[in-house]
């Protein structure tokens, strides 16, 4: 009978041949292969021989002419770092050209592009990114954040990515521990054309190259972050290439959590001004009330809300810090305000200077975080938030649902019935301005059709046209309401007209998240 090997027989008998790659090495090594056939930087190190020095960073290099777009960077990225199933930290995108001379198909390998000015690093709330000051690499501290999800927003290039399951976002490192040991990353090692390499940039001329002009064409401007990712090519790139996904638009993230506590916070803010102006003692309780509520309503935004109090450490560099510690203050100093005017424990002239100090500096944390608000998503460059709209709306969210609510309470606590139908009034003309601004958005022509706003009509036109009728609908319905209020209708009109007023602005901050257009690297075709 013939001897059967054993698994430990076959295993060494498999050892005793080369494989293909030891194989070509040996044949190089001993100079069998054809010089004709080796071309220059064939064989070139994959990684900078020497380290960063001062004012230089690593970065990668990606050599457009080497790219096949077959993704096995993508395949080790996710296997080396153990990502979840859908998880992702690189892309592979297209960008296409049609010009009758020079037909285009491009594909695009993007990953983290550890930037020189990170826009993941200045907006995190908790400082859970940190950049290297030897290497240059953007790290993200995952024990450290929370899962806001903010950096999603802030970063262009759509690097960050939540992982639901962890509750927090993870990122690219550069494969670090990898460079450590002089070992290359795993995107760079498995790349079959050597496409992808790490590089040694100095960091000045990033920031003087990243002034005026992108990445790719379809990238974001380099300006916001200053990339230091380098796209080569023996032939020029064509300006006019577009993304494959250029003319695709899909709903944003809608963050529900988010616009609850938009909506009722700036209902809150302006509710409580309204009561101070007139001084409510009810309207400014109510008020506080209804802020604690919203500002509630966010830790089921978070990932982990166990440590929601990190969200305060980043408050000398990201507006969603500052938002927090303002209406913080706003809540504590609405709450002493509403306290102090309804007690007699204090001696009269200690009692005054409490409730006046507390309602002024309740009203200046409250108008302060409305601005943080609004700013958060200013600083993300994303044209539907930019200060045009995001200021606008919050501005006139807080005076439509403000007045609306303080008129309300007015009427419910017997106060005078000109204050009800005044601040009806204020309600009704913020309300008005408000709808006919979202209007003016919508009419045909006003923005080319493969901008960013443009998309963002198309978005609220077509796959969000039933919100866009509820939105504006209740938003008709709840300006009549006050307008019959404005003339004297009776309390549960009023009633009504504020429950309809509040779910039509519930839905236009939901569109405002849904509808935004980010920027972002070229992708692929979608359907």
């Amino acid at each position: 009978m013939t001897d059967l090997l054993t698994p430990i027989d076959r295993y060494l008998a498999e050892q005793q041949d080369s494989t293909a790659v030891e194989r070509f090495a040996r044949r190089h090594d001993e100079g069998l292969l054809d010089s004709a056939l080796v071309e220059p930087g064939l064989y070139a190190d994959r990684l900078p021989l020497a380290r960063p020095g001062a004012g230089e960073q690593y970065a990668f290099r990606v050599d457009l002419d080497q790219c096949t777009g077959c993704k096995s960077c993508v395949a080790a990225c996710h296997s080396l770092n153990g990502l979840d199933e859908g998880e992702s930290w690189r892309t592979v995108g297209l960008l296409v050209g049609s010009a009758p001379d020079d037909p285009r198909l491009q594909t695009v390998p993007s990953g983290c592009h550890h930037c020189v000015d990170p826009a993941c690093l200045s907006g995190c709330p908790t400082n859970a990114y940190e950049k290297d000051p030897f290497s240059g690499i953007v790290r993200h501290l995952d024990d450290q954040c929370f899962g806001c999800g903010y950096c999603e927003l802030t970063c262009p290039y759509e690097v960050p990515r939540m992982n639901e399951r962890l509750g927090v976002v993870r990122k690219c490192d550069l494969c670090a521990d990898r460079l450590e040991e002089g070992e290359a990353p795993a995107c760079v090692q498995a790349c079959p054309t050597s496409a992808i390499t790490v590089t040694v940039v100095d960091t000045q001329q990033v920031l003087a190259e990243s002034q005026d002009g992108v990445l790719v064409p379809g990238a974001p401007d380099s300006a916001i972050t200053a990339p230091t990712t380098q796209y080569v090519s023996d032939r020029p790139v064509p300006e006019d290439l577009v993304a494959a996904d250029h003319h695709a638009v899909r709903p944003s993230a809608a963050h529900p959590p988010l616009a609850f506590m938009l909506v009722m916070t700036q209902l809150s803010v302006g509710m409580f001004v309204a009561g101070l102006a007139v001084r409510s003692t009810t309207t400014v309780g109510v008020a506080a009330a209804v802020g604690v509520v919203a500002l509630g309503g966010a830790f089921f935004h978070l990932g982990r809300p166990s440590v929601a109090w990190r969200a305060v450490l980043g408050v000398a560099h990201s507006w969603f810090s500052r938002e927090v510690v303002a209406f913080s203050g706003y809540a504590g100093l609405a709450g002493a305000h509403a306290v102090g005017t309804g007690t007699d424990v204090l001696p009269d002239a200690v009692r005054t200077g409490v409730v006046f100090g507390s309602g002024v500096g309740a009203a200046a944390c409250g108008i302060a975080g409305v601005v943080c608000s609004a700013m958060i998503y200013v600083v993300t460059r994303r044209s539907w938030w930019q200060p045009r709209h995001a200021l606008t709306k919050f501005a006139l969210s807080t005076v439509a649902t403000g007045s609306s609510g303080a008129a309300l309470v007015f009427a419910c606590s017997d106060e005078p019935t000109a204050w009800v139908r005044t601040a009806a009034t204020v309600g009704l003309c913020a309300l008005v301005i408000k709808m006919a601004d979202e209007a003016a958005l919508l009419r045909p022509g006003r923005w080319q059709p493969g901008s960013d706003l443009g998309r963002t009509a198309r978005l609220l036109m077509t796959p969000l046209q039933t919100s866009t009728r509820w939105r504006f609908a209740l938003g008709v319905g709840g300006a009549i309401g006050l307008l019959l209020v404005a003339v004297g209708a009776p309390t549960v009109v009023l009633a009504a007209a504020l429950v309809i007023v509040v779910a039509g602005e519930l839905i236009e901050r939901y569109q405002f998240f849904v509808a935004s257009v980010a920027p972002r690297m070229p992708g692929g075709f979608r359907r």
